[in-house]
């Protein structure tokens, strides 16, 4: 598959400090890509340079062929960004600052209109376009701020932290839309977030820290080197369990009424259930995620070797 995004030593300095280091990245197009890291790791800086908003120290970036720092103005025309503040004039209503923007873009009234109706039946605008951005509810403005950056339809999507403080209903409406858009229109997704449920569904996951890519792969791949499956075992009575687990040099952590204990797989951990078997009073197995990747990841400062 094409790649839509090309990075590749991509370096960001301010005065001595490095935020971004050495940074290599091909995200295909059409695909979900999610970009994680803590915060202060480097991830809006790189959407800053990806989207023209400033300029790397050193190191290269192409948008669909095209590089940023000599052909901006082309790329920004690819390129819808979801920002985690809101940008829309709280004053002007919905439709008001959707006509605003679809200008700044270049649409001809015809195209314009055309592209209301669409955001009107896809994002269920019709209830706000003629209200002020400023009353808006916290779901509504994600609404708004979502018709803005496809109002001209670009190839790429960049949704930073886009369902943060949301709802649960209104996390899902986004996450439809998102869907939509990829299988549908066939927009390349750019995602920021720190709901690692989220990042599950990409097809690709790059994990940034201290400005360098630590781990990149796709979620099971990430899943099955990073994080492990555990079993808990639950008893009013640790202290036999706890024996045993030290007398087998089985790795453990204690909670109130249970212990942990990290297994390579469901059949250890079955072996385990056997051979304790009269030393617990009922088990849960779980299945290691991508929380305990990134915590993993975070933690040890691992690369993607």
């Amino acid at each position: 598959m094409t790649n839509l995004i090309n990075i590749q030593g991509l370096t960001k300095k301010y005065q001595q400090k490095e935020v971004v280091s050495s940074l290599d990245l091909k995200v295909e197009k059409g695909s979900l890509f999610a970009f994680l890291g803590p915060n202060g790791a480097g991830k809006s800086t790189t959407i800053n340079m990806i989207s023209t908003a400033i300029k790397p120290t050193s190191g290269s970036i192409f948008v669909d062929g095209l590089e940023v720092g000599k052909e901006n103005s082309k790329i920004r025309q690819k390129i819808g960004i979801v920002f985690q503040d809101n940008v829309l004039d709280g004053l002007l209503t919905v439709e008001e600052n959707l006509l605003f923007w679809g200008k700044i873009y270049s649409l001809s009234k015809n195209e314009l209109n055309k592209q209301l109706d669409f955001l009107e039946n896809l994002l269920h605008l019709t209830d706000i376009l003629k209200q002020r951005f400023g009353t808006l509810s916290g779901g509504q403005k994600r609404r708004a701020e979502i018709a803005r950056a496809i109002i001209h339809r670009p190839l790429l999507l960049i949704l930073d932290e886009p369902t943060t403080g949301l709802d649960p209903k209104t996390r899902v409406q986004v996450w439809q839309t998102i869907t939509y858009l990829r299988e549908k229109l066939g927009m390349t997704v750019f995602l920021t977030t720190h709901y690692m449920e989220e990042a599950a569904e990409a097809d690709k996951i790059a994990v940034i820290n201290h400005g360098e890519l630590i781990a990149l792969g796709t979620p099971n791949q990430l899943r099955n080197k990073y994080s492990r499956d555990s079993l808990n075992l639950y008893k009013t009575s640790l202290e036999d369990l706890k024996i045993e687990c030290e007398k087998r040099k089985l790795g453990y952590t204690e909670g109130i009424d249970f212990i942990r204990i990290q297994v390579r797989d469901t059949d250890e951990a079955l072996h385990l259930l056997n051979e304790l078997n009269d030393l617990y009073q009922s088990f849960e197995v779980r299945k290691g995620n991508l929380d305990d990747v990134f915590l993993a990841l975070i933690k040890g400062g691992t690369n993607n070797d």
